[in-house]
């Protein structure tokens, strides 16, 4: 049974929220290939948890931090441009000479889209992992509630390492009042006691082999509470309760990047894991921009 005005209630809560966003902060290059081989069309915008922090804007998060690292570089200079249109604070964003801001590059060459990260050095030293996890910890304190995006892309270091993730594990412990909520392609139990948001992929088809009862059993094992994305909705698993599907049907176009956004806006402004499902799966059944209005008419519908 879907409670409907608690749902509402929830979202009319989430404009008050401050949510702060870790992980590489990117840049975004979109090339469009003709049949001849040329570049027809090149677009940048930003990428990486720019898309998370623009998810939350469309949701109308109050506040909304980046916790990250950049080069100081050309990439980030290009980068800075499109900064005016997201608004979101840097106070947490390290700028270094000794890291290089990642592109993200999206090439469409027909009805094929290839998409790979470059990058030109190697992984994270300690000089400056050791501010980056202190920026962590500090963003987690001082706002309701905090996301971390930790996605792998093939042999690109980027800045959340096994050092952040115990960090991360650290901070549940620590601040066990605070909603935590993490897109990650790192390997289940990582993220003890977080919220981790699964979209289709190999993690997610792995963990979807033992059905609903070998989700709930790995929610269970790793202390994670998952929400694993489906063609049919969301499963929502949380440890020592059974998994759950929430039915809305994903939208050809979706955007992962939105349905984090409203899990996490959700699970910040006092939803437990259930409603944060039926939020999140709203919010999957949508094209980007995912708004709070629409969320709304499509939670009267499930």
């Amino acid at each position: 049974m879907v409670d409907i005005a608690a749902l509402r209630e929830v979202i009319s809560l989430v404009w008050r929220k401050r949510i702060a966003v870790a992980g590489d902060l990117t840049l975004r290059r979109s090339l469009q290939v003709s049949s001849e081989g040329l570049v027809a069309k090149e677009e940048d915008a930003v990428g990486g948890i720019g898309l998370v922090l623009r998810a939350l804007q469309d949701l109308t998060v109050d506040l909304r931090v980046a916790v990250t690292v950049v080069g100081d570089d050309g990439v980030w200079f290009d980068l800075k441009d499109h900064f005016a249109e997201l608004t979101f604070a840097t106070d947490y964003l390290q700028i270094d000479k000794r890291w290089t801001t990642p592109v993200d590059y999206q090439i469409r060459e027909g009805q094929e889209v290839r998409q790979w990260r470059m990058r030109h050095e190697g992984p994270l030293n300690e000089s400056l992992s050791l501010p980056l996890q202190m920026q962590l910890r500090a963003a987690c304190r001082q706002h309701d509630g905090l996301v971390l995006v930790d996605r792998s892309w093939g042999e690109e270091a980027g800045i959340i390492d096994e050092e952040i993730r115990r960090v991360a594990r650290s901070i549940a412990e620590q601040e066990a009042r605070k909603r935590l909520i993490v897109w990650s392609d790192a390997a289940l139990g990582r993220y003890a006691r977080w919220w981790r948001y699964l979209p289709p992929g190999e993690l997610a088809d792995q963990l979807a082999v033992g059905g609903f009862e070998g989700i709930a059993a790995a929610a269970t094992e790793h202390r994670e509470t998952y929400f694993l994305q489906t063609g049919d909705g969301l499963i929502v698993a949380a440890p020592g309760q059974p998994a759950e599907l929430v039915t809305a049907p994903i939208a050809a176009d979706f955007s992962p990047d939105s349905v984090l956004a409203a899990i996490a806006a959700a699970g910040i402004s006092g939803a437990d894991s259930r409603a944060a499902g039926q939020i999140g799966a709203a919010a999957a059944s949508l094209a980007a921009p995912v708004t709070t209005g629409a969320i709304a008419k499509v939670i009267e519908r499930i």
